[in-house]
């Protein structure tokens, strides 16, 4: 009878056990299902083996069938291994030299079971020992077993230490997961010490295959009741992972003594070695020049497919848990096309600035004399379009020079606000007919550029005026405060900013067939961008608004009673 309930006690834990590997079948997308399932079809096989193995008597089918159960108890703690190191993100490490000639030796001790009635290097004198009508068996284990038996007793150790490592360094729900997983191998292994040492009173009866029960059952609460594969342990390790494998720039992992430590794909690729490879050579070796470690951002060239192509450098520091400097990420970025741009805009804002100026100049002094010239009075009216629109493009040149110097030059400072309005307001509107009214609080401060806070003003409110049909054009500039903003909007009673303009800023580039008519609009919304803050257009039957939003300082916050800021 003891014998019957046994035997099914197997049966039935080798069944939960198949039926828990078909279900984590299911989930092929999460960390480490694929060994899972293989770790438990093994613990299957060890039940199914030997609970058939106490109802068999014939000595040569009962000891196939021990070798058959060992042997998937062997490879269920080496595919446990293989499970954490996917669980935890480590999954490539599966395929290092460490973890394959686990697999190999493993590979090795199941070809010594199989030839072991040859040389008994796992036991010798096998024999039935039957036990309350079980087919139970007693052999000598051997020297090499209990090395072999070590071996597994530290392959499992090792993975359930990786899950609880990975676990502590992440979220507490994370911990309580890890730590319910590197539970499931505990009573396994006690009951291989009581079979291994020939403990308690039937020495027998290994009980290691039965042990898996209680395996299974926190196997089975990790799965349903902690979502032990929804949010495993190692997603996070394997996010980081992914997000500097998928950046697309080049991060090299070095010692504080400059020898690598690791490198990602695209470091891989821009050095064309592997991590494996690379592993303990000089950076500067590989990317032949000198690295110097006490400088955050460096440039170097380097010859990349028969092309010279420039770099930056930026390292940072990273320190141990213990607080102790350890070595620097380096993060390359090719900023070759960036410079070649940066060239191109200088000889272009050049010819902007200072050739076509002078030339314009030559063709506004030529225009004067034309428009001198009496003999023929046509002369004159072209002379004036000549000078019309030479002025415009030496405004424009002038403009570009004025924007370039304010936005390549940006240095905040806490500054008196009204004031800075006053003066562009004066400027703006001399030789004008405008009324421009300023509603800004005499005490209202701002940490801004002044120059370039000055560029964007005096943009908004020429624009609002040179575009008025008006005889007056009227203008009123106004500031609600926030907690953390100041809103300055500037309202005109001219027509309005075409659509067509206002899309060009607001999409950010300008085509053949889109554009806008000046560089008015950009400069405004480069400045404000530049400032800190963002621009909003508004066009009415009655005008146009233009809403500039800049952001406080710390102080200015701090000594500022808000208003409420309209939406």
């Amino acid at each position: 009878m003891v014998a019957h309930w046994v035997v099914w006690a197997h049966l039935v834990a080798s069944a939960g056990t198949l039926g828990l590997a078909a279900y984590v079948r299911t989930l092929p997308d999460r960390p480490g299902a694929g060994h899972w399932v293989v770790a438990l079809l093994f613990m299957a096989g060890a039940q199914a083996c030997y609970g058939a193995g106490l109802v068999v008597f014939d000595e040569t089918a009962r000891m196939l069938l021990e070798l058959a159960t060992l042997g998937c108890i062997m490879w269920a703690g080496v595919t446990f291994l293989s499970f954490t190191l996917a669980y935890t993100g480590r999954e490539h490490l599966i395929r290092r030299w460490p973890v394959l000639a686990i697999a190999t030796l493993a590979v090795f001790v199941t070809l010594v079971g199989v030839t072991n009635p040859f040389h008994h290097l796992l036991w010798e004198s096998f024999r039935m020992d039957p036990l309350a009508g079980m087919a139970t068996v007693r052999y000598e284990i051997q020297p090499f077993l209990f090395l072999v038996t070590a071996g597994v007793y530290t392959v499992v150790g090792i993975g359930s230490l990786n899950l609880v490592e990975t676990a502590t360094n992440y979220t507490s729900s994370s911990l309580r997961q890890a730590v319910i997983v590197a539970l499931t191998p505990v009573v396994p292994l006690v009951a291989g010490l009581a079979w291994l040492f020939k403990l308690g009173p039937y020495p027998q009866l290994n009980l290691i295959p039965i042990s898996f029960f209680p395996h299974l059952a926190l196997d089975v609460y990790a799965l349903f009741v902690r979502d032990v594969m929804e949010l495993p342990a190692g997603l996070q390790r394997t996010g980081k992972r992914a997000a500097i494998d998928d950046l697309g720039m080049p991060v090299i992992t070095i010692a504080a003594d400059g020898r690598v430590i690791d490198l990602n794909a695209a470091g891989e690729r821009l050095l064309d070695t592997d991590t494996e490879t690379a592993y303990a050579s000089a950076v500067s070796d590989l990317l032949d020049t000198d690295i110097d470690l006490s400088k955050g951002d460096q440039q170097f060239e380097m010859a990349v497919n028969g092309e010279i192509r420039t770099y930056k450098l930026s390292l940072s520091p990273f320190e141990s848990e213990g607080g102790t400097h350890s070595g620097y990420t380096i993060a390359v970025q090719d900023v070759t096309t960036e410079i070649q741009r940066k060239q191109r805009l200088e000889v272009l804002n050049r010819i902007l600035r200072h050739n076509l100026r002078n030339d314009l100049n030559v063709v506004q002094l030529r225009a004067k004399r034309l428009a001198a010239d009496t003999s023929d009075p046509s002369n004159r009216d072209h002379a004036e379009v000549i000078r019309s629109t030479s002025e415009r493009l030496v405004t424009l040149s002038q403009k570009a020079r004025w924007a370039t110097r304010a936005l390549d030059d940006v240095a905040p400072q806490l500054v008196s606000v009204r004031p800075l309005l006053e003066t562009v307001v004066d400027d703006v509107r001399a030789d004008t007919n405008a009324t421009v009214d300023i509603d800004v609080p005499e005490s209202l401060r701002l940490e801004v550029d002044p120059e370039l806070f000055s560029v964007v003003f005096t943009s908004i409110v020429e624009n609002a005026i040179t575009h008025n049909d008006s005889a007056n054009p009227q203008v009123a500039i106004s500031a609600t405060e926030s907690d953390a903003w100041v809103r300055f909007n500037v309202r005109d009673d001219g027509p309005g900013i075409p659509s067509h303009e206002r899309a060009v800023i607001e999409n950010g580039r300008e085509s053949a067939l889109q554009h806008a008519s000046g560089i008015g609009l950009w400069l405004i919304h480069w400045g404000v961008t530049m400032l800190g803050g963002d621009v909003t257009f508004e066009v009415a039957d009655a005008g146009s608004t233009v809403s500039v939003r800049l952001p406080k300082s710390e102080e200015t916050a701090d000594e500022s009673t808000p208003t409420a800021e309209p939406v």
